[in-house]
């Protein structure tokens, strides 16, 4: 039994006419009569009269008329309902990001979406990006943000912010140039994020296309805090890789020295990545298309929230 062969019997009977109910549902009369006559298959008995000029409904179909009704007011009800929920969406977002989105992506987004839903609660846990992609394909979340892909079927991405690596270095370890070549860093101290993270696994390939890896540098300190990172660096304890985007203040302020890296290639895209194969809630949609929607244009600021909202 579908929707619309009961909407086209409760138009039928109100009317009392196959023309003016096809009119009031902006149908054709032909589409009418075929539902109806669907409909009377599938409950095995006749609904409507025929044979007379005036269009009365059978013994059955008055029966079957104030059931027909309850759906008709049922699902209006549910439509308001929703429309309702829509228009003062609430609930709590559960989302897993990896470090570089959490600390200096992710604050923005939160901001400029809390504006247009005030009644949203954001809860946020830290994960690398491995991790986060996991805790997705696992059924445990829904969302999460990341600096890398892995590749599944059920997986999809959204990117929605243009990264890059750079080198630092204490103010008191200088190059001559701004951009320096990777075998110049052989033998090198380095600072690196742990496995698992976006920024690791980038850094690996790179180097892995120009037939080089981690053990070219002299020695290697592992830590999973970008802060602690930028610290012993910024101490001399060695150079590491990080996103631009994270040094911005230290690079400004003269703690630290920024380079590029002209033969490596260490771009990448923050991703927010969900299950394609999961029916999502109508506050996951709202945020997945915020997202989506969401534009940079050299310092992070807000959509034109009025026009998102509207559209």
């Amino acid at each position: 039994m579908e929707f619309k062969q009961v909407e086209s019997f409760v138009a039928v009977a109100r009317k009392k006419s196959f023309s003016k109910a096809a009119d009031a549902l902006f149908m054709s009369q032909p589409a009418i009569t075929s539902n109806i006559q669907k409909l009377e298959r599938e409950l095995g008995i006749i609904l409507v009269n025929r044979k007379s000029k005036n269009i009365t409904l059978t013994e059955g179909g008055k029966i079957f008329y104030r059931y027909a009704v309850e759906i008709i007011n049922i699902c209006a009800q549910a439509e308001y309902s929703l429309s309702e929920y829509k228009r003062n969406i609430k609930g709590t977002m559960e989302i897993y990001a990896s470090t570089i989105p959490e600390q200096y992506l992710l604050p923005y987004i939160v901001k400029a979406f809390k504006e247009v839903y005030p009644l949203v609660l954001f809860s946020i846990r830290h994960k690398d990006s491995k991790e986060v992609v996991e805790e997705i394909l696992s059924g445990r979340i829904n969302f999460g943000f990341t600096g890398a892909k892995y590749s599944s079927e059920t997986l999809e991405y959204i990117d929605f912010y243009d990264d890059r690596l750079v080198l630092i270095t204490s103010p008191e370890k200088r190059f001559t140039t701004d951009s320096v070549s990777i075998k110049s860093l052989i033998g090198e101290d380095i600072v690196l994020r742990e496995e698992g993270s976006g920024t690791r696994l980038l850094i690996e390939n790179a180097l892995k296309e120009k037939n080089l890896d981690i053990n070219m540098f002299r020695s290697q300190t592992i830590n999973d805090s970008l802060e602690a990172i930028k610290k012993m660096v910024a101490l001399n304890v060695g150079i590491s890789f990080v996103s631009e985007v994270a040094v911005k203040s230290e690079v400004a302020s003269g703690q630290l020295n920024k380079y590029e890296i002209k033969d490596l290639e260490l771009n990448r895209h923050f991703s927010l990545v969900y299950c394609n194969n999961r029916c999502l809630s109508p506050l996951e949609e709202k945020f997945k298309d915020f997202v989506a929607a969401w534009k940079w244009d050299g310092e992070l600021k807000n959509i034109k929230l009025e026009e998102w909202h509207n559209g």
